[in-house]
């Protein structure tokens, strides 16, 4: 065998490659979301909580410290046009609580937070 076939850079090299090959894309679940959430409001946001259901159960994530003005991407494990709950309190104790995104289809989704 040739020399440099033997070389510990050519053959991490040549793994990568294999990988990068026969590996499936890193991209979103055929039945995932990506949610990007925006606090359109001049108060902080203290906690979002997102619920959504599938068809082997229910799941919640909650974020916290969303800054006024400022955007956060969150991946869900749900099916795009089946909706979600949200719920959110800001920081000066006001509420939230609604239903978003039902019927709206495609993996890349946005939530405006107003108050």
């Amino acid at each position: 065998m040739k020399k440099y076939l033997r070389h510990p850079l050519t053959l991490i090299l040549a793994g990568f490659l294999l990988a990068w090959l026969f590996l499936p894309s890193a991209g979103l679940p055929e039945k995932g979301m990506q949610v990007e959430l925006v606090n359109n409001s001049d108060v902080m946001i203290d906690n979002i909580r997102l619920d959504f259901g599938y068809s082997q159960g229910q799941s919640s994530i909650q974020s916290l410290r969303l800054p006024a003005g400022e955007t956060r991407t969150l991946l869900l494990n749900h099916e795009p046009g089946a909706g979600f709950n949200v719920q959110v309190r800001y920081a000066d104790g006001l509420e939230q609580d609604f239903c978003a995104n039902q019927g709206e289809q495609g993996q890349y989704q946005k939530v405006i937070l107003q108050r």
